[in-house]
């Protein structure tokens, strides 16, 4: 699997699943885009860690819900590298808060959902241009089943229609996406930790670079005939809960 020469966009990659999947990437050639918003730091951190493997790269912060600040991030890759093959659209906006339905914050519930939701619409629609020409194609990251959610949850489990709608509207670019499990991104206490162990078959809690791993597969051309997929990268918690 190289990606040798190829342009990647990361929305969301100043650190966690986002960081990992620019580290992996870089591993095999790419150049990498590393977009971020309100974290400039970490991604010098990731750009700095990027050049010293060798790999060409730069950051742009955006707000992937913008199509004004998207579009420029795009003109930018291309401007720089020449083209785009590759958009992962990893860019989320988490809790806390909580959404709380006695007392509901509207105002950080539409920006989830302009985050999470249209953020990935938006993304996609900017790149697709450069991702016709390119040959390349999509990876989001979503979540492919809720037990039911009016928060943060709801707007992520969006991401898997509107995966095969990208599929479905952008054909032959191929779209495909990746639904984590529980992941330790930025550092579960013992007691998730042993919360969520127990809970997945595979006995462990993931790591970024577990879902790192598949974002690359679905990115590459050994899934050349798959588009409109989500994959499980979950340790079998699904099968439990």
């Amino acid at each position: 699997m190289s990606f040798k020469d190829k342009t990647i966009v990361i929305t969301g990659a100043s650190g966690g699943i986002g960081g990992e999947t620019a580290r992996l990437f870089a591993g095999e050639g790419a150049n990498v885009v590393v977009n971020y918003f309100s974290s400039p730091e970490k991604a010098e951190v990731i750009i700095r860690e990027l050049e010293e493997a060798g790999c060409e790269a730069f950051a742009f912060k955006a707000d992937v819900s913008s199509p004004e600040e998207v579009k420029a991030m795009m003109e930018a890759a291309v401007e720089r590298f020449g083209r785009i093959d590759v958009l992962v659209n990893c860019a989320a906006k988490h809790p806390p808060p909580m959404f709380d339905f006695k007392d509901p914050d509207w105002e950080y519930w539409k920006c989830m959902a302009h985050v999470n939701v249209m953020g990935v619409l938006v993304c996609s629609h900017c790149a697709t241009s450069p991702l016709r020409e390119s040959g390349g194609n999509i990876v989001n990251v979503v979540m492919d089943w809720d037990a039911g959610g009016l928060g943060y949850t709801l707007t992520k489990t969006a991401g898997t229609p509107l995966t095969r709608g990208l599929a479905r509207e952008l054909a032959p670019i191929r779209v495909n996406a990746v639904s984590p499990g529980a992941v330790d991104t930025w550092g579960m206490t013992d007691e998730e930790k042993e919360y969520f162990t127990g809970i997945t078959l595979l006995k462990r809690v993931g790591q970024p670079v577990d879902i790192a791993k598949a974002i690359l597969f679905l990115a590459s051309e050994d899934a050349s005939f798959i588009t409109g997929a989500t994959i499980q990268v979950d340790g079998g918690t699904r099968l439990l809960v």
